[in-house]
Formats: structure tokens, C-alpha cells, sequence
């Protein structure tokens, strides 16, 4: 599968795609950063403004003021400690500095929180929207992206646990984590406005939307590893050419002649999601993680996305068979991404199927919700864990 020496290879494109954005466009900034400093060109909000810039999202003047304001908390003289705010402020008049903090606009611009990260590690939670994800938060309303203490204070124990959970089970998967992402940001809204997301345009960030009051560690188990798989695979295929022979955005209902809303690119990412997901619940179950309710829902949620990993491998071997074979569609870095999906569903069937074939779902709705899943399978004495 994916190891980290390869990443690192990989991530290097992004950086080098950003250092020679920042170069060409704003070269007065080089001379005020510290160029090795690699963690600062992976800045998800520096990468979330360079893919804005090919929509059009900022006006030339916006972006030249957002990326000073993203950058100027790395400077490496900030003897002063004079920042422009500005551009940074949200619509709550809060401004969240890189590498620095938050500030309010009604405190004379002072500071007033500090930058907060998941404990024992080098992931950041965001506190609150920021211009410079203006598009990536678009569809979230403005009432849900407000500064929000009440869900940071119930949510940040069963994110932290479930972060080490995966630390503890599966160290090596957590390296791929730790490299790919850094900001998580987490939001409250109805799931028909959003559900949790990996964003590509932000690469390197995470969202979770916490909309349903019971989560706790399963949930962020879960969440975590599906999202991270998103920016895992998006920065392994930063050069889409290192993963495909085809072109990934090709339509896959053009393909097989049935309705399917994705292309080949977000058919292969939603496999490699699940691959992620049965990877980390597996992990945190063999080592004892969860209580024997929590493993109950992580073995209800395995089973949830069994299927939906069945179906869309049969999917895949079609779009495969059109193109000539698996061969003819991957590289061989691929290949071995593919080959590592399948026997990891296969391992879980055999793991699993004997108990999951006994659950019943019809209750489901898109995300699951265990409270559903409960009402249809403990009321009908179906055997749960």
C-alpha cells in the first residue's frame, strides 16, 4: 500500500507547487520566510487560496492581502509582533492567525485564544471559519460556522481518545495521518447541508460535521480514518499521472451504462475510504479500544459499509473490463493501492459476515445513525455484540 517514504515523495510536488505560486506571484514574501520550513508551504488555508484562485473566488487585491495575512505569522522576524488583521477577520469579526492565534475585531484587535491542538499531537483544531475558506465553507450556513465553545468542549475528549486510539492500533497508518493532515475543524449543521469532508481544495484539512448528539470515540474513529483516507490518497496522487493510465474524471455512468453520479476518481477514493475505515474500526477492536457497547456500533458501522464497498468494487471491475483491466487503468503504485482494497474487504467478510449478515439496515439513512440501527436490530432480538 501507501508507505511513508513514498508519500513524502509525493507531498514534495505539493510543496514545490506552492513554493513556485508564492515565487512567481509574490516574491517580496520569500525574503521574510524561512524556505526549508516545509510545514508552512502545507498550510491547508495557503493551499485552500492557491486552488481559489482558479475559480475566480478573490479579487487580485484579496488574494495578495490573504496570503500576507496567512503567511506573516511564520515570518521570521516578527520582533514587533505587528500583524494586518484585516484581511484575516470572519464574520463574527474574529481573525484566526496561522501559527499565532485568534483575535477580536471589538478587543482593539487584541489577543484572545490560543491556538489549540488535539494533545500529544501536532494536529491543530480550527476554532472558527476563516476567509481564506470562504469557498470550501460555502455550503455551511453562516449561523453554523460561528465560534461555537459548546461543541469544541463536548466533542474534543471522544476526538482526542479516538485520534490515539489509532495511534495505539495502527501506528504506521497514523504516520500517513500525521503527514497528510494538520487542521481539523469541526461544525454542527443539518446533514442536508453538508455531511463530514475531506477537502481537496483545502488539502491537508478535515471536517466533521457533529450533528448527531451520541457520537463519541466510534464516530471520530470513523470519521477520522475516512477523511484522512480522502487527503491521504489526494496527496499520494497529487500527479494524478502516478496513479492512472486513464483520465480519472472520465464518468463511470458513461462507462457502464447505469446511474452513477461519480467519475473514476471519486469511485477509486471511495473505496480507498472504506479501505481506511475497516482498517482503523479493525485496528481499535483488536486492541480493546471500545467498550463492548462501542463495539457494538463499530462492528454495526463495519457492517454498514460492507456493502456498499461490495457493490462498488463490482462497479470498479466493470469500468476495469472496459478499459482492458485493472492494468490498463493504474500504474503499478496503483495497483498495489487496489490489490491492498480488496483483500482488506475480503479479510473483513471473513472476519465479520458470519454477524453483520443478520443486521438489518433498511432503517438507514445516508450517514449511519446508531440509534437507528438499535431500534431495528435490538427490538427484533437480531444478536448484536
Amino acid at each position: 500500500m501507501i508507505d511513508t517514504s513514498t508519500l513524502a515523495t509525493h507531498i514534495n510536488g505539493k510543496i514545490n507547487t506552492i513554493k513556485l505560486f508564492l515565487y512567481k506571484s509574490y516574491p517580496e514574501i520569500f525574503s521574510k520566510l524561512d524556505f526549508d520550513d516545509d510545514s508552512i508551504f502545507c498550510n491547508p488555508l495557503l493551499f485552500a487560496v492557491f486552488r481559489q484562485r482558479l475559480a475566480s473566488v478573490f479579487s487580485v487585491e484579496e488574494e495578495r492581502d490573504l496570503i500576507s495575512g496567512i503567511l506573516q505569522g511564520y515570518f521570521t522576524d516578527k520582533e514587533k509582533e505587528i500583524f494586518l488583521l484585516g484581511p484575516l477577520f470572519n464574520f463574527q469579526e474574529i481573525a484566526y492567525l496561522p501559527n499565532v492565534g485568534y483575535f477580536k475585531k471589538n478587543l482593539n484587535n487584541k489577543f484572545f485564544n490560543p491556538l489549540v491542538y488535539i494533545e500529544g499531537s501536532k494536529m491543530e483544531i480550527l476554532r472558527c471559519s476563516t476567509p481564506a475558506l470562504k469557498f470550501i465553507l460555502e455550503n455551511i450556513p453562516e449561523e453554523d460556522r460561528k465560534w461555537d465553545d459548546k461543541i469544541y468542549s463536548d466533542n474534543i475528549k471522544f476526538l482526542t481518545n479516538a485520534y490515539h486510539f489509532i495511534k495505539k492500533s495502527i501506528p504506521k497508518h497514523h504516520q500517513l495521518i500525521e503527514q497528510c493532515c494538520s487542521l481539523i475543524y469541526l461544525f454542527k449543521t443539518d446533514y442536508k447541508n453538508s455531511n463530514s469532508f475531506s477537502s481537496g481544495n483545502a488539502l491537508g484539512s478535515l471536517y466533521f460535521n457533529v450533528y448527531q448528539d451520541t457520537y463519541d470515540e466510534v464516530f471520530f474513529v470513523d470519521d477520522i480514518a475516512h477523511q484522512s483516507g480522502h487527503t491521504i490518497l489526494n496527496n499520494h496522487n497529487f500527479n494524478p499521472k502516478d496513479f492512472y493510465k486513464i483520465n480519472p474524471q472520465d464518468r463511470v455512468e458513461d462507462i457502464i451504462k447505469r446511474y452513477d453520479h461519480r467519475n473514476v476518481n471519486v469511485l477509486v477514493h471511495a473505496l480507498y475510504t472504506y479501505y481506511t475505515t475497516f482498517l482503523c474500526m479493525d485496528a481499535c477492536i483488536e486492541h480493546n479500544c471500545f467498550n463492548e457497547k462501542q463495539k457494538t456500533e463499530a462492528i454495526a458501522r463495519i457492517g454498514f459499509y460492507v456493502d456498499k464497498c461490495s457493490a462498488d468494487l463490482e462497479m470498479f471491475k466493470e469500468v476495469a473490463l472496459y478499459y482492458g483491466g485493472i492494468d490498463n487503468m493504474v500504474t503499478e503504485s496503483g495497483l498495489m493501492i487496489i490489490e491492498g482494497i480488496i483483500q482488506k474487504h475480503e479479510e473483513v467478510l471473513r472476519n465479520w459476515s458470519k454477524l453483520i449478515k443478520s443486521y438489518d439496515y433498511s432503517n438507514q439513512e445516508y450517514n449511519y445513525n446508531h440509534k437507528l440501527f438499535l431500534e431495528n436490530n435490538i427490538s427484533a432480538n437480531i444478536k448484536v455484540c
